[in-house]
């Protein structure tokens, strides 16, 4: 008999809830260790976990490691509520969205809604953010809007990913894998001390090779990937009270990109022509007749200091980051030329965060701090082909823009009484934009200038029942800045558009049960848009060019449940399991679409990347075998189904739905009694599911869809002393 994926793990989240203590007494718990521990510093200071009153999920080295997770893409769906894939045409790009807030393009003139950081510094474009893990030392995502802890705002939450600081001990690690589509990757590092107890460094690289899952009629490949990455770090410590940390990195990806299939409706202009939707069954073939690429080159520098004075720490954390692109894509999926995209972008930011918190054990806690960052990009689109006139013909957009955003903020902890502590926090936002831009056709540049300011509040109370229960309510308020529309086709449809504002209400509970064996923890929220800003496609007037504009359409109404269960079953033998829900419509949206209805309430149109179910669960059992200790791990995955674009076609047809899937993978890993050696198999979607990346419609010219990869299996072998 079939069951539902996300009912199985509902069903055993609940079963952890409600298992009798009997399960878990004095006798049980004896053979049965603790779940761990892990330690976090999601409010800017190092805290178990359990301890901290957000939504807030973390994964260590050992997690990360066990779980086969190269990059972040490889933890989707593993968290309730998160959803973390590449945008479509930008294999490098994210598309992530928590709580069914998030941002799947990669035009600069937008904010991303989820931000992501790096050791620290947040990446102020999503173009970079999707990239190989290596020497990484933890990945911590935060659910909702961040702002009073955290530099920069964002509304949907917050992925941190922190890399491997030099221990001081000299070392080398070194890790080979070989697998599917001619995937080869080397991975290593080397640390040493330079002055001992004062000065240490280490130095990683990443080299990687894949020929890719897509195959074109001709017999070229797409998809490939060839990458080489390097990192260098020092840490400086030259007394109890001060360190520094200098991390530099750089990485080169040169590739194809990924080759659309045409997923055209009769009505839009390619089916009129002939050419209808791709449904020959063969998702990874595709009839393309472009020379696809796909290059990025990113450089970054952090600079973090930390002095702790006593009551009080000092942290500096400076970083400096450029990213340049050059992506060709065939944007028809068809053997013409009738649309070619190619996209040329600069990119760099330099950032600067200071805080100043409290170190002491009493019942005052504390966070305040300053922010600036100031970035620019310029961008040149030139479009071109059949739907210009001919095969060469077309136009190009040039696009820039220099952005400074400046922000202070602080966060106040105060415990009242023995457990019930009262928080308080607040942050002021100044943002100030300018942007020029020549669009398609047009003989001459203008630019435009804005500015945008912000309070944003936070609110919240939590009480630690005992040691391992905690209750919190909370209320947050998100900010994402106004801005301009880098692909206005013509000057009038510029902007500048406002800035929306999330108001967030959630509620929690954090338990560790039955002597520690069981860990649950829940949430329930709310989460109210206003001035929403909302990406639509539609037609220049008078041509048959696409344009992506932004306005504000009115407001949305979120809402959701999630939990989250780890149980320890037997010494060695745990189960991770995760389930989310989302409610998420639109309270009133009114807004002209371009599908010729004009300027009507579209508040009927569903949420696009805002599945209603999704859960996961995972099985690890480590055991040993005198050999070494053997870890076994299987995850499975299930989504509901899913708009993945936003447009008004989405009441006529299922264009762009997902539809609903699950995912399993598994890994086996033998690390050898003498600790230095590993030896590992492993598998993605290892039951070969057909999922649909994302369906996107390119006006009404013609609508392309992106898979993401079939099955995958590999080796790893590694080392280190």
């Amino acid at each position: 008999m079939k069951v539902s994926a996300q009912l199985q793990t509902g069903a055993a989240l609940l079963a952890f809830a409600m298992m009798p203590a009997a399960a878990f007494g004095q006798d049980s718990g004896a053979a049965q260790p603790p779940v761990d521990d892990i330690v976090v510093t999601a409010q800017r200071r190092e805290q178990r976990l359990q301890d901290v009153p957000l939504a807030v999920s973390a994964f260590n080295e050992a997690s990360l490691s066990s779980g086969k997770v190269d990059s972040l893409v490889n933890l989707d769906g593993k968290m309730p509520n998160v959803l973390l894939a590449p945008v479509g045409a930008y294999p490098f790009a994210s598309a992530f969205f928590i709580r069914g807030l998030g941002f799947s393009d990669v035009e600069s003139s937008f904010e991303p809604s989820v931000g992501v950081e790096l050791d620290g510094v947040y990446l102020a474009r999503n173009v970079g953010a999707v990239q190989d893990f290596f020497d990484v030392e933890g990945v911590t995502v935060l659910r909702g809007p961040q702002g009073t802890l955290y530099g920069r705002n964002t509304i949907g939450g917050v992925v941190s990913v922190r890399t491997r600081r030099p221990s001081g001990d000299f070392g080398v690690r070194a890790q080979g894998t070989l697998g599917s589509y001619g995937r080869r990757e080397l991975r290593a590092a080397i640390e040493a001390p330079i002055v001992q107890d004062l000065l240490a460094a280490k130095v990683s690289v990443l080299a990687k090779g894949y020929d890719g899952y897509l195959r074109n009629e001709d017999g070229r490949r797409f998809g490939k990937q060839n990458v080489l990455s390097l990192r260098g770090a020092l840490a400086f410590n030259p007394s109890g009270n001060f360190d520094a940390a200098l991390v530099a990195d750089y990485t080169r990806d040169r590739g194809t990109g990924p080759a659309f299939e045409n997923a055209s409706l009769p009505t839009m202009v390619l089916g009129q022509l002939g050419y209808s939707a791709d449904d020959d069954g063969k998702p990874y073939l595709t009839r393309i007749d472009a020379a696809n690429h796909s290059r990025l080159k990113s450089t970054g520098v952090t600079l973090e200091m930390n002095w702790d004075m006593g009551p009080v720490k000092l942290t500096s954390i400076s970083g400096y980051r450029k990213t340049d692109t050059d992506v060709l894509s065939d944007f028809d999926g068809e053997n013409i030329p009738f649309l070619n995209v190619g996209r040329i972008e600069q990119h760099d930011q330099w950032s600067e965060e200071i805080r100043l918190g409290s170190t002491g054990k009493g019942p005052l806690t504390y966070v305040i701090g300053g922010y600036f960052m100031t970035q620019r990009y310029d961008i040149a689109v030139h479009q071109y082909g059949l739907a210009f006139g001919g095969p060469t013909a077309g136009s190009t957009l040039f696009a820039g823009q220099r952005a400074d955003a400046g922000a202070i903020f602080g966060q106040v902890d105060y415990e009242v009484i023995r457990g019930l502590t009262l928080t308080a926090g607040a942050r002021y936002s100044d943002e100030s934009k300018r942007f020029t831009i020549q669009p398609l056709f047009a003989a001459t540049s203008r630019t435009f200038k804005a500015s945008f300011d912000d309070f944003s509040p936070k609110f919240g109370i939590s009480y630690a029942w005992t040691p391992d229960i905690m209750t919190y309510a909370q209320y947050s308020r998100g900010f994402r800045a106004g801005g301009f529309n880098g692909r206005a086709g013509a000057f009038t449809a510029v902007g500048p558009y406002k800035s929306e504002n999330v108001d967030s209400y959630e509620a929690g509970i954090k338990a560790d049960l039955f002597s520690r064996v069981l860990r649950l923890n829940m949430a329930a929220f709310t989460t109210k848009y206003k001035n929403m800003q909302q990406s639509v496609q539609e037609l220049i007037p008078g041509t048959n060019v696409n344009q992506t504009v932004v306005s504000n359409v009115g407001r949305a109404t979120i809402n959701g449940f999630e939990g989250e269960a780890t149980l320890n079953i037997a010494r060695g033998f745990t189960l991770n399991g995760t389930i989310g829900y989302l409610d998420a419509g639109f309270d009133r949206f009114v807004a002209n679409l371009g599908d010729g209805l004009g300027t009507i309430d579209r508040s009927n149109l569903p949420f696009a990347y805002a599945p209603k179910w999704s859960t996961s669960l995972t099985g690890t059992y480590k055991v040993d075998i005198g050999l070494g200790e053997l870890t076994a791990q299987a995850s499975m995955r299930h989504a509901s189904k899913i708009y993945t674009g936003f447009t008004p076609l989405n009441l006529l047809s299922d264009l762009t739905v997902r539809p609903a899937n699950t995912t399993v993978d598994a890994s086996i890993g033998l690390d050898l009694a003498d600790g230095r050696w590993h030896l590992g198999l492993w598998g993605r979607n290892v039951t070969d599911e057909r999922i649909i990346n994302n369906t996107f419609a390119v006006g009404n010219l013609m609508a392309l869809r992106v898979y993401q990869p079939p099955r995958e299996i590999g080796m790893d072998i590694g080392f280190k002393f």
